[in-house]
């Protein structure tokens, strides 16, 4: 049996299997809620928190193509690297002032490698596409509750899938999740004790860019850009990127990184070779 958390008893009346807290919930955890919030952190850097502010400026992901299976007879590929010109951007540092002893004295921002300039867990994506290679099968997807950090900070994920809230910890988590560019609540998710696994459908119902919160922890931060089509992935430690099978024809590229915004390209494809598209961010001083 799992010992009792710090800070918090357990609520009840938790909706597990949409992944929504019940107004029960809300107001068992109110008060802590608002410990947070009133404590929040001590900083350095240009803001004392582990989000960035710009995160979802000049984003646009289609919401009303509709995408078929179709697959092509020979298809292209779309590859590259995504990277960053000038210094990279100054590191946040907060000290956690709630569950210090879970989640440490000291986080420091990891979102941007400053070895550069190449630039990891960037998201691109082929937009306009409407027909082409099948579906993931699999569309089950992770976000974790880890050292009061959000793991990952980002994913891409497609539409109709299920995803995994987990929590790691000694400590009570209540992880919102928010449509960024509209700023409504998809659901929030309860997590009181270590191990739970909370799953929830609506969070990756609709495409969009979505932005997760702790209301215990408020630095923490996550993202997850949800598509209706299978033609995105997400940059590795060194910056590039491979999307296969896509059907002959000129596309516009888009390129996602919470610290520097979006970037768009245009790219023509043809069958059987591979199509090379590198974009550079310009850097820019940019808060945590």
């Amino acid at each position: 049996m799992l010992p009792k958390l710090k800070g918090h008893g357990r609520p009840a009346h938790i909706k597990r299997g949409g992944g929504i807290v019940g107004a029960a919930v809300i107001g068992a955890l109110s008060l802590a809620c608002s410990r947070a919030d009133s404590q929040r952190v001590a900083g350095d850097g240009p803001h004392a928190s582990l989000a960035t502010t710009e995160s979802a400026a000049g984003l646009t992901i289609a919401t009303d193509v509709r995408y078929h299976v179709d697959p092509p007879m020979s298809g292209g590929r779309i590859t590259g690297s995504i990277a960053f010109d000038g210094p990279a951007p100054s590191d946040s540092i907060v000290h956690p002032t709630a569950d210090a002893d879970v989640c440490g004295q000291t986080l420091v921002d990891p979102t941007v490698d400053h070895r550069g300039p190449l630039l990891a867990n960037a998201v691109v994506w082929v937009d306009g596409v409407t027909a082409g290679k099948v579906l993931p099968i699999v569309r089950r997807y992770d976000l974790t509750n880890e050292g009061c950090r959000l793991v990952p900070r980002v994913q891409a994920a497609v539409t109709g899938g299920t995803l995994n809230v987990r929590n790691a910890d000694q400590a009570t988590h209540l992880t919102r999740f928010t449509l960024s560019t509209k700023r409504t609540v998809l659901a929030t998710v309860a997590e009181t004790e270590a191990g739970a696994v909370v799953p929830s459908r609506a969070v990756l119902a609709s495409p969009g860019l979505i932005e997760v919160t702790c209301d215990m922890h408020p630095w923490a931060r996550a993202w997850v850009l949800v598509f209706n089509q299978p033609y995105f992935t997400t940059t590795n430690a060194n910056g590039a990127f491979v999307i296969d099978s896509v059907p002959p024809g000129r596309y516009r590229v888009s390129v996602w990184h919470e610290r520097f915004g979006t970037q768009t390209d245009s790219v023509t494809v043809i069958a059987g070779k591979d199509a090379v598209v590198n974009m550079t961010f310009k850097s820019r001083t940019v808060g945590g």
